[in-house]
């Protein structure tokens, strides 16, 4: 079993198909771009989203992207969402790893494609929640070693269930 991130629930076009170890890369990865970027609200739920997904059993990770819960600032977090994936594009905090991640690369080209042919447009996600409302401070708390939100589940990096041995 793994995890499909596509463009749309309808569209079976473009879409970013990991096993369960590529999508726990495909998270490490964007939690670490993610998380010193995101200030508002929306931000932020989209960081945990990346921190805390297949935190609490595989296969269940994947998500459309007209699925989220885009605001009337849909083109504004539509922006965002591009900026993180670039930034991961730079290996933003991948020192941090515990493992040399080869195929992070190109699931991230692959999904930027996704999210730059994507249009978002405001959505109400009964899924997802309302990302407007600020997240408890609690889930935002960094990781003091890895200054990644902790979320519900503490530090993905720090979860030896999720990371291999260095």
């Amino acid at each position: 079993m793994g995890n499909i991130y596509s463009i749309s629930r309808a569209d079976s076009g473009l879409d970013l198909d990991l096993s369960n170890g590529g999508t726990d890369v495909f998270l490490d990865v964007m939690t670490l771009a993610s998380c010193p970027l995101a200030h508002t609200p929306w931000q932020q739920n989209l960081a945990l989203l990346f921190a805390d997904s297949q935190r609490f059993g595989y296969g269940f990770a994947g998500f459309a992207l007209d699925e989220l819960p885009w605001t009337e600032d849909a083109r504004e977090e539509h922006r965002f969402l591009l900026a993180v994936i670039d930034k991961a594009l730079t290996r933003h905090g991948w020192n941090l790893l515990t493992y040399d991640p080869p195929y992070a690369q190109s699931y991230l080209e692959t999904y930027r494609t996704m999210v730059q042919s994507f249009t978002p447009t405001p959505t109400v996600s009964d899924h997802f929640g309302d990302w407007r409302a600020t997240p408890d401070a609690d889930l935002v708390r960094r990781c003091p070693k890895h200054d990644i939100f902790q979320g519900l589940a503490g530090c993905r990096l720090c979860d030896t269930n999720l990371q291999p041995e260095p």
